[in-house]
């Protein structure tokens, strides 16, 4: 990211931004509600478009977990995440990678027919992270991860994210518990990384 701005109206949200997200690492930016991190989200994500600046990413394979565990209430978990492999044509390798995913997160594989609005906000992050996964990004940007989740819940999420790291995908997010920043395993991932837009 180059010297991102997005305004809106008199309002600017993200001004002048220069960061940096390095092959295999986990930037964190971390800022209270209203400081411009959804905004950040989207324009990464490609869901908006920036005033200014510019989103580079060194060829393909972004993926995305957006805030608020946004699952397809009346579809299974199954079908929610294989959605994330809607531009592949492998069906052998997606099969295979599916098979993966529930190894990785292995709470959902009992549950591949139930449908996903009926899991709990803890089990509905982690279908939108294998949903994420099944595009097999380089990079996936989070927004907001842990929000609204019980102590549990975050603690699993986070473990989640530090394993997809550990395979080598780099990971973006942006988050307002600023008190995560003292789990020792992502200490050095939040104060090490980019200041809240």
């Amino acid at each position: 990211m180059a010297g991102l701005a997005r305004r809106f109206g008199g309002l600017t949200a993200v001004n002048a931004l220069f960061l940096t997200v390095g092959e295999g690492e986990l930037v964190s930016v971390i800022g209270p509600n209203g400081s411009g991190k959804t905004t950040l989200f989207n324009l990464i994500s490609g869901l908006d478009a920036p005033d200014a600046g510019t989103v580079t990413f060194e060829g393909r394979g972004i993926g995305s977990v957006p805030e608020s565990h946004r699952v397809f209430g009346t579809m299974t978990v199954r079908e929610n995440v294989l959605m994330g492999a809607y531009t592949r044509s492998d069906a052998h390798a997606v099969a295979e990678d599916y098979e993966g995913i529930l190894d990785l997160f292995p709470k959902l594989r009992g549950r591949h027919a139930q449908q996903a609005g009926t899991l709990s906000g803890g089990e509905q992050q982690m279908v939108a992270m294998a949903r994420a996964l099944m595009g097999r990004p380089r990079l996936i940007v989070m927004d907001e991860p842990t929000m609204g989740l019980s102590p549990l819940h975050v603690d699993r999420v986070l473990e989640m994210i530090q394993t997809i790291n550990r395979r080598g995908v780099s990971i973006f997010m942006v988050e307002q518990n600023a008190s995560l920043a003292r789990d020792p395993q992502i200490r050095d991932a939040y104060l090490g990384g980019a200041q809240a837009a």
